[in-house]
């Protein structure tokens, strides 16, 4: 995304009114969906703080909260420099929209990472119950959590200044290999990873009997993870389509940007939600409170998840 913000907000000085208009209307709801994934994620981020005990495995879920909401809070403002563009014609200065678009690239990819991290470890904490329980490193969480900020450090830094705009038009060696590294990594590595963990969790939660219900976090990883896969896997592929020239782009610039920002915006926003619903009473109308809610879904359930492994491992 990094590689067409600048580009794109410098192309509104070539659109018409109307164009204009419409672009600055898509950029102010683009905003105000920031805004409310910020305020769903400040609520998750808040609970899994000071309201609920720290566990190994919400350690995961707050960095999470946390990287969502710095690439909401940066998309925001980056809408609105927009929209204040586009309308009064009052432009920012390229430094500034530069060192915005590096800290949305580091809250998006860290964001993407820390996803991967939950899928595969729950997915291992049901393969390897034993090891998962008895063995598993005491600080791993911790110790996963800072080199995924410190890997999210050096892929925005990398994307930014190995591959800006420029850059990225045309296709330099540079940029090119940027381009490869980060397909790769996406779709070799990190989607297999969070195919292969989801399908496994939905076994379990298929093949679990109705008297040992599996955890809620099962299932809102597996919606936390698809809501991923349909809304920016999709849009990732095509960016590397469009790169290597094997999709065409018949939209504008400044259209497949906002396509592309509205998709990431939504998984970034969708997650907090996604932790209420599954957490939720089903006899209560309303679910009850958002803190018993996230409680139901974060509660310590190392026995279950024990019992739950032990129980695939047999089958």
């Amino acid at each position: 995304m990094a590689q067409v913000g600048n580009g794109s907000a410098n192309s509104t000085q070539t659109t018409d009114s109307s164009i204009i208009v419409t672009y600055s209307v898509v950029a102010s709801f683009a905003a105000l969906l920031c805004i409310f994934g910020l305020l769903g994620n400040a609520v998750v981020i808040w609970i899994l703080s000071f309201r609920l005990k720290r566990t190994k495995y919400t350690v995961y879920i707050l960095n999470l909260g946390i990287a969502d909401f710095i690439y909401l809070l940066f998309v925001a403002v980056v809408m609105l420099l927009m929209v204040s563009q586009m309308v009064r014609g009052q432009y920012h200065s390229a430094t500034l929209l530069f060192a915005l678009e590096i800290m949305y690239d580091f809250g998006y990819a860290a964001s993407m990472l820390f996803l991967t991290a939950i899928s595969v470890e729950r997915c291992l904490s049901v393969l390897f119950p034993i090891w998962y329980k008895c063995y598993r490193p005491k600080h791993l969480s911790s110790f996963s959590c800072g080199f995924i900020w410190m890997l999210a450090v050096l892929l925005s830094l990398l994307d930014n200044f190995v591959c800006p705009a420029n850059s990225f038009m045309t296709m330099t060696k540079e940029c090119t290999g940027v381009q490869v590294f980060s397909t790769v990594l996406t779709f070799v590595f990190i989607i297999p990873l969070m195919l292969l963990s989801s399908f496994i969790l939905i076994y379990v939660v298929k093949s679990t009997s109705k008297k040992s219900r599996p955890p809620k976090i099962y299932v809102a990883i597996i919606l936390t993870v698809m809501v991923f896969l349909i809304s920016v896997a999709p849009i990732r592929l095509l960016w590397s389509l469009l790169y290597f020239k094997s999709f065409t782009n018949k939209m504008s610039a400044l259209a497949f940007f906002f396509t592309s920002t509205y998709c990431t915006v939504f998984n970034s926003s969708a997650n907090p939600f996604i932790y209420f619903f599954v957490g939720r009473h089903r006899k209560k109308r309303f679910g009850g409170s958002v803190n018993e809610a996230l409680t139901r879904v974060f509660k310590d359930d190392d026995t279950e998840q024990s019992s739950l492994g032990n129980s695939t491992s047999m089958k």
